[in-house]
């Protein structure tokens, strides 16, 4: 079937993605149509968050930023997946841009899940670009031994334009790549990994509750338009994450390998996937676990209930429960990792 058929609907195209997903092994979570993403999805290291749109022009702003805020809290990359804007239908292999989200259509998505083509082109305002690896231009050039001059001379390009591509200001058209890659003989554009992220917003909207669980020193950031009501990220740092972070300050032309260290190094336990009670009754608390737990187990991140009132649980669906007293009693974050391991394994040995 063509992922990209304007024919099809949207409900088509999820399904069809998901079950393309599926095959190559990637871990995905249900279908969720009411939230700011519709579907999770892993692959080893690689973390995905999908939105999918008929037409892309669609995606609000305050979509874009939760959307963009739940990848960042979970070191994940959000993609748009769409067939048309309000002009045009997408083009295959070309990655498009809506509010700093990249955007492909799904046929580009099997392109690069079947046979690992990523896309080189981007388009933007004024057209469509490319991007120049500045380095391998540099290489190639002095193998040559061809001078800044010689090498845009024969381009057709000015001395400033291929000075300027090797120190890395490297967006051009696709045009005049194509002419600097016939003197060289080399493809010298780089590909677009959409898998990858560098993107380092999260959660702002810091609530005030459960305040136990604050106390132990979690920072609770709302979450709105998702299965779950929060995402609670530890204020500890990671001593190994520290120094990374001190490297990244002073060594900025590493930056995209130190943000890949991090992200390697960082503790899941750091974030949990919370929920709270709110006067809930239990078929809506067991409707938010089912979601929970199917999110859970496609992130990797644990998830908690902290409950008010009494209750004989320990768990909902798998979800450990704790109770604010219990948070009340804790020193420490280790007592509550302990207490959410202990009910997670006896709730999966139900």
């Amino acid at each position: 079937m063509n992922l990209d058929n304007p024919a099809i609907n949207r409900e088509q195209i999820l399904q069809e993605i998901k079950n393309l997903l599926k095959s190559y092994d990637f871990k995905t979570s249900d279908i969720y149509d009411r939230s700011c993403f519709d579907l999770l999805a892993r692959k080893d290291d690689i973390l995905i968050i999908l939105k999918i749109l008929v037409n892309i022009d669609s995606l609000t702003s305050s979509q874009a930023e939760e959307l963009s805020k739940i990848a960042g809290t979970f070191l994940a990359s959000p993609i748009i997946i769409g067939l048309k804007s309000k002009h045009n239908f997408l083009e295959e292999d070309v990655v498009y841009e809506r509010h700093e989200i990249p955007v492909i259509t799904p046929q580009t998505l099997c392109n690069i899940v079947v046979n690992d083509i990523h896309p080189e082109i981007l388009a933007k305002r004024g057209g469509y670009y490319v991007k120049i690896d500045g380095p391998l231009l540099k290489e190639l050039r002095e193998s040559m031994n061809l001078s800044l001059k010689e090498l845009a001379d024969l381009s057709h390009v000015s001395r400033e334009t291929i000075y300027r591509y090797e120190q890395g200001n490297s967006q051009t058209y696709p045009e005049t790549a194509m002419m600097i890659e016939e003197v060289l003989q080399r493809p010298i554009t780089v590909s677009i990994n959409v898998l990858e992220t560098d993107k380092k917003n999260s959660l702002d909207r810091i609530i005030h509750e459960p305040i136990e669980l604050i106390k132990l020193g979690y920072d609770v950031k709302s979450s709105k338009k998702t299965p779950f009501d929060a995402i609670s990220e530890s204020t500890e740092k990671n001593n190994d994450i520290q120094k990374l972070q001190e490297k990244l300050e002073d060594k900025l032309d590493e930056i995209e390998k130190i943000r890949a260290e991090i992200n390697k190094k960082t503790n899941p336990n750091n974030i949990l996937i919370t929920n709270m009670e709110r006067g809930r009754n239990e078929k809506t608390l067991t409707n938010i676990a089912n979601k929970t737990e199917d999110i859970s187990s496609v992130t990797g991140y644990d998830a908690l209930f902290v409950l008010n009132k009494e209750h004989d649980i320990e768990s909902i669906n798998k979800i450990p429960a704790i109770y604010t007293w219990e948070l009340k009693d804790m020193s420490n974050i280790e007592d509550l990792l302990k207490l959410i391991r202990e009910r997670k394994e006896e709730a999966e040995e139900l």
